[in-house]
């Protein structure tokens, strides 16, 4: 399904140059802190349900804004955030789901919505090594080890850093070391 306010919101990131935003959207009873990425590839909607046992939702943004409308593993855990299906007598019908969505996601993008470290950490539960969102160090790797950076650890250089911290990971071959207390180095 297309998400028409994805389109509209990019187009307002971009004239802002901000390549992510946060916000929250309430449909029904379940509310959720959301993270639109355009950073990654193809670009990402998260939606990370409020409450006593959050459940994380991510969706991946193809070419045109499309989602895809089958939920597969996230359908029982959706079903039970939005407590439908035997409790209302109403079925999830991700077609339909998409669609409240698409009414609810902001279209002008705003710059104080835009997430800092420790939002990306809590919004993004598919992140490695959450309990440590602070950057400490680089750790180069010799060709000749035949080490290099994880696809983990790239994710999470491109996801808090940036573009050119995850393009310099690559050129360099060096992963990011993460560190649970800020690092106060000059």
């Amino acid at each position: 399904m297309k998400l028409n306010s994805l389109e509209q919101l990019h187009q307002s990131m971009v004239s802002q140059e901000v390549d992510m935003q946060k916000f929250q959207l309430v449909t029904g009873i379940a509310s959720f802190e959301c993270l639109f990425s355009t950073r990654e590839n193809p670009f990402v909607l998260s939606l990370t349900s409020r409450g006593k046992n959050p459940k994380f939702f991510k969706f991946d943004v193809s070419l045109g804004y499309w989602v895809k409308d089958y939920f597969g593993d996230m359908y029982s855990d959706l079903l039970s955030i939005l407590k439908i299906d035997g409790k209302s007598g109403e079925k999830l019908i991700p077609k339909n789901f998409l669609s409240q969505i698409d009414q609810l996601i902001p279209r002008i993008a705003k710059k104080g919505s835009v997430p800092d470290i420790n939002d990306l950490v809590r919004l993004r539960h598919d992140l490695e090594e959450r309990d440590k969102p602070y950057f400490d160090a680089w750790i180069f790797w010799r060709g000749e080890s035949g080490n290099s950076p994880t696809v983990k650890n790239r994710k999470k250089t491109l996801l808090i850093m940036g573009r050119e911290a995850y393009e310099y990971s690559i050129t360099m071959n060096a992963s990011s070391r993460w560190s649970a207390i800020p690092i106060h180095k000059k």
